[in-house]
């Protein structure tokens, strides 16, 4: 962020989200086995007992959690660009988006069982990347100081219709939660891809039109108000029996997911953008968390799976020994300054 005195100043509330949603997600890895929802995981609970219903930090994850990460990077991408250019900026989102995620890749395929693909968030956050990288270069488009870009409403529902369009489309052939593999090392859910093609630019736009900050309350207000309108619409029974219904709970999936990420983001910009050192300190290991908990997770579920404990005290335990475990890898390697440089 730019303070008045043109200074650069930590956005502690991007920061402060990025960490609650790595975190989600570890807990979201935790749950799925025992939620019997249908996704292809890489273990199986031991004791018939230990289930669980769809909660809502299933949903929320599945939902909006990845499309909250996209948009944030997207908000990044504008200005890292501008000061970059286009060698240095790929060679940066190369050096932290695809190398750490083909190399713990490498080290799942070498010491799971079975190869692990949550570093697909990354790869596919690299081709986005690249297409905006690529989009710069071909078009030579670039801000200049004191020049106001003009953004129009049929532009952004253009551009809205056009990603629900291609929802609609996709989900012809694949239904939520299937994940395709491509040359055994890109997997990605092609149903909510369009959506999450669709929060990355608009992350862009928040960045370039300056969504997120206090003097934008007009933008907070239309989007609490659409955030609350798509709300009451979903609960209108559609069924996928429905032509028309299934089609336009796709569309109001879309908005959803679309509106609630801006929210909550401006919500963290405005609210929680402070910090302290204990924080920052779990913050700045964000990444490796993400990068090393799933094959951490496989290895303490395994363990533990016979243990014939309180299932949610069971629970709380793996997701603690998890994230302390990733963390403490994390950190200990950035404490090597060529570690750091993809950490």
């Amino acid at each position: 962020m730019v303070t008045e005195n043109n200074a650069l100043q930590r956005n502690y509330g991007l920061d402060n989200l990025k960490l609650l949603l790595s975190i989600i997600i570890v807990i979201l890895h935790v749950m799925v086995p025992y939620t019997r929802i249908g996704i292809p995981w890489y273990f199986e609970p031991g004791l018939s007992e230990e289930t669980l219903s769809l909660n809502p930090i299933i949903i929320f994850s599945r939902n909006c959690g990845m499309a909250i990460f996209f948009m944030i990077s997207g908000y990044f991408v504008p200005i890292s660009y501008d000061k970059q250019g286009f060698k240095t900026f790929l060679w940066k989102k190369t050096k932290r988006l695809l190398i750490p995620a083909f190399a713990v890749w490498a080290i799942c395929i070498l010491c799971t069982p079975y190869p692990m693909y949550h570093i697909w968030f990354l790869q596919w956050l690299f081709l986005f990347c690249l297409a905006y990288a690529l989009f710069r270069l071909i078009t030579k488009w670039r801000i200049k100081e004191g020049k106001k870009l003009e953004l129009t409403i049929t532009l952004l529902v253009g551009i809205f219709l056009v990603m629900c369009f291609f929802t609609l489309i996709i989900r012809q052939k694949y239904y939520i939660n299937q994940f395709v593999l491509l040359f055994n090392l890109f997997s990605f859910e092609p149903a909510k891809m369009a959506q999450y093609v669709l929060v990355f630019y608009f992350g862009v736009l928040a960045r370039r039109f300056d969504w997120f900050t206090p003097k934008s309350k007009k933008l907070v207000v239309e989007v609490i108000v659409v955030f609350i309108l798509t709300y009451i619409i979903k609960e209108i029974r559609i069924t996928e029996e429905n032509y028309i219904g299934s089609r336009l709970a796709t569309i109001l999936e879309t908005s959803f997911c679309l509106f609630e990420s801006l929210l909550i983001i401006w919500i963290f910009n405005m609210f929680i953008n402070k910090s302290n050192h204990f924080v920052e300190s779990i913050s700045e290991n964000s990444m490796g968390i993400y990068l090393f908990h799933l094959p951490i997770l496989y290895y303490v579920q395994t363990y533990t799976k016979m243990w014939e404990i309180y299932f949610p005290l069971k629970l709380v335990l793996i997701i603690v020994v998890v994230s302390a475990a990733a963390f403490l890898i994390s950190f200990l390697l950035r404490k090597f300054k060529f570690f750091r440089n993809f950490l």
